[in-house]
């Protein structure tokens, strides 16, 4: 090693041809970033699997509206509670948006019951719809701490602080405030549903596998997968069809069957100390 690295000093031609090599592969990296908005699908063998909870363990997913739950985590959902976790979701706020609150509050009854959760574990806090911004953010941070304290849950899932939707980075901003300030780590994963890249493409491809947004890959925060099940992709698509008010929207309908895929995804935030 030490005589190939002398003669490589020595060597001009030698410097010129691994310069060049080195130039053409940034070249082709930094072709392929902008050509390809998100990472290939061979990349999905590269991550690691999700934590999934232990018998008896609880998870709480915090959801901005009814359908979030069910679009971004309806398999890890289903997986959890298959496991004998308890699982608790907490609705933030009330889909009212166009009047459609009591139906929208159905279809979410109907569709985490398709996941496995019974209605008891179901928490509505019936803030207004698209308007999470506006509220008092002290009183927020108060009902979300309140939620985590009484659940204390192993597990929390809750929105990506990259979504585009107000109401997602909200609740993001500040269930991260929660978990930062904590003596009691959490695992948290986040998970993202409004994103100009994600998924990619929108449309309804099941054979494809969720992945990242080139953009959104970061040195501290890992993304993690969960690889479903042809039963669990099934359940999760069953629960979908139950939001047929959202279904309706035909861009709506494009992003929520955007996410019947082969897997979901999350990013990893904290492992407990």
């Amino acid at each position: 090693m030490k005589k190939l690295l002398r003669k490589i000093k020595n060597n001009r031609k030698i410097q010129a041809f691994i310069l060049i090599i080195v130039l053409i592969i940034c070249a082709g990296i930094f072709w392929y970033i902008r050509t390809n908005p998100v990472m290939p699908q061979l990349t999905i063998y590269f991550l690691n699997d999700v934590k999934l909870p232990e018998r008896s363990q609880k998870v709480l997913v915090f959801s901005p509206h009814p359908d979030d739950e069910t679009i971004a985590c309806g398999g890890y959902i289903i997986e959890s509670v298959q496991r004998g976790a308890e699982v608790k979701i907490v609705l933030v706020t009330d889909g009212d948006k166009h009047g459609l609150r009591d139906l929208r509050y159905s279809e979410f009854k109907t569709a985490t019951s398709i996941l496995g959760v019974p209605v008891d574990n179901l928490i509505f806090l019936n803030y207004p719809d698209g308007k999470l911004a506006q509220q008092s953010q002290t009183e927020l941070e108060k009902v979300f701490q309140n939620q985590i304290d009484i659940h204390n849950p192993d597990i929390i899932l809750y929105p990506h602080p990259s979504d585009t939707h107000k109401d997602h980075i909200t609740i993001s901003k500040i269930v991260e405030k929660i978990l930062e300030q904590s003596p009691n780590k959490k695992i948290a994963y986040k998970y993202l549903v409004h994103h100009p890249l994600y998924p990619y493409p929108k449309k309804y491809a099941p054979g494809l596998y969720t992945l990242m947004p080139i953009r959104l890959i970061t040195f501290d925060g890992g993304w993690e997968r969960l690889m479903l099940s042809e039963e669990t992709k099934n359940l999760k698509q069953k629960a979908l069809k139950s939001y047929q008010s959202q279904l309706k929207n035909p861009l709506l309908k494009n992003l929520i069957e955007s996410f019947i895929r082969e897997n979901e995804l999350f990013a990893l935030e904290s492992y407990p100390d």
